[in-house]
């Protein structure tokens, strides 16, 4: 076996089993994938919604919207997600657009970073973009609410990007928010890391 074949029989990966225990946990009517890729997490949450639920996923490739429509379809689950083209660096104006009601607040954001799987790297979530995505999105997160990060550090850019979501998720006042970090400790190449933060009720 390669070591690529290895890897791949061990993923799900406990981060990802972490990742979906919290969701089911803050669930609610309104949330956001904003980076719908192949369309898996889109529709873990748009199960979770509900028939009286919405998920707004986000991708800035039509590959990716493409892709995740065509599993929505398949589950059956096409009404309750709205597919949105749009970059992390525009992600102010994509909400207001998207959710013009400034009591519309999301009940759960989530963010899988690096490249879409099957298509180009160098096409790539970047530590500039996503700093500027995640305060749109806090700033759209209501009281208890969670936005939950997976980062990967096996692409270019990648371990760079990873540093700078930690930095800014340490950086969170303890008053404003609580934030925990799973982490690969022992995987010597690549390692990921899931940090996942809750909006304090004030």
């Amino acid at each position: 076996q390669t070591r690529k074949a290895r890897d791949s029989m061990l993923n799900p990966s406990a981060l990802l089993e972490t990742a979906h225990a919290v969701w089911k946990r803050h669930a609610g009517p309104l949330m956001l994938d904003a980076t719908a890729g192949n369309g898996h997490d889109t529709v873990f949450l748009a199960e979770l919604a509900g028939e009286g639920g919405m998920v707004l996923a986000v991708d800035r490739q039509e590959e990716a919207l493409a892709r995740s429509a065509a599993l929505l379809r398949q589950r059956g689950l096409e009404r309750r997600v709205r597919l949105t083209r749009g970059d992390h660096a525009d992600m102010v104006a994509l909400l207001a657009r998207e959710l013009p009601d400034a009591e519309a607040l999301l009940d759960l954001a989530v963010f899988n970073l690096g490249f879409l799987p099957g298509s180009d790297k160098r096409v790539a979530t970047s530590a500039a973009t996503t700093l500027t995505a995640l305060e749109a999105v806090w700033g759209r997160l209501r009281p208890g609410g969670l936005l939950s990060v997976h980062a990967y550090s096996g692409h270019p850019g990648g371990a760079d990007e990873a540093k700078a979501v930690g930095d800014r998720m340490r950086a969170l006042p303890w008053r404003e928010a609580q934030v925990s970090a799973c982490s690969q400790w022992n995987k010597a190449r690549s390692p990921e890391t899931l940090w996942l933060a809750v909006k304090n009720v004030r």
